[in-house]
């Protein structure tokens, strides 16, 4: 298996530009999978630099409605009509951030985009061919997290807290070797890995991708220390388990991880190449 980073928040290439948002490309089970698509179309620019043909992509996978995932989807479908699009049912809802304390902007998925007839919309987990797996929805079992309070949705004329029905995580399996990204992991990390292993999808080893969304770019805060050491060793709990961190996770909170979890945490930049 094999995962090009095409966007993340930082780029480890002078020729690869960054920006805040997440896509990968992903060849496992001899398919070509794009997941995510960043804020516009950058993910098409960097793919071309990195080798990347998105026009012969099987198929995508939106990790969760918000627009800095989404928001390549219509540059996508220009120059890839045919693949279908996997995302839970609820991330075409409008998605909102709330700004001091009063404004509610909204940060959903692109409108022109709902509608799109290669749509296919999850209700729950999905195993795709070969040994590759869409498991949602996901659930907050230990919600000691913090950072992503300011984030909400609309329920009747009220905004509440965002309950990430929108959000999935990819799972692709070979042999032993186990790949699972999650990109923001709204719900807790922690979280989603022991739903990966409920599922019995954790193999003798494991990678993992993932935003960790432990810092919150509108108040710029980070979680507290006393947090995030619990967090790395809830990580840590899982056996035979190597994190990639970026976006979300900030760079504050991946040097507190790094602490207690030393080699097993490593970062990921734009242009990283990683075979599984």
């Amino acid at each position: 298996m094999k995962v090009t980073v095409l966007v993340e928040n930082t780029s480890g290439r002078p020729d690869l530009r960054a920006e805040h948002g997440l896509s990968f490309c992903i060849e496992a089970s001899g398919r070509k999978i794009l997941l995510d698509t960043g804020q516009k179309d950058l993910f098409i620019e960097n793919a071309a630099k990195l080798g990347c043909d998105l026009a012969s992509v099987d198929y995508v996978i939106l990790s969760h409605g918000h627009g800095d995932h989404s928001g390549g989807l219509p540059a996508f479908r220009a120059i890839n009509p045919k693949a279908l699009v996997y995302m839970a049912r609820s991330a075409t809802e409008r998605r909102y951030v709330r700004k001091f304390g009063i404004f509610q902007i909204n940060v959903g998925m692109p409108r022109e985009f709902v509608s799109d007839s290669g749509i296919v919309f999850l209700d729950g987990d999905l195993h795709l061919p070969g040994d590759i797996h869409i498991l949602t929805p996901l659930t907050n079992d230990k919600p000691y997290l913090t950072a992503g309070g300011n984030l909400t949705m609309r329920r009747g004329l009220r905004f509440v807290r965002d309950d990430f029905s929108h959000e999935l995580v990819f799972v692709a399996r070979e042999g032993e070797r186990t790949l699972v990204i999650s990109s923001c992991s709204h719900t807790g990390l922690h979280n989603i890995m022991g739903r990966v292993d409920a599922a019995g999808l954790l193999g003798e080893a494991t990678t993992v991708l993932a935003g960790m969304h432990l810092f919150d770019p509108v108040g710029g805060r980070t979680e507290r220390s006393e947090i995030l050491d619990r967090f790395a060793c809830d990580l840590l709990a899982f056996r035979n388990v190597t994190y990639y961190a970026g976006h979300c996770t900030g760079r504050k909170a991946f040097e507190r991880l790094a602490l207690t979890m030393g080699d097993r945490i490593r970062p990921m930049q734009c242009g990283d190449v990683l075979e599984v």
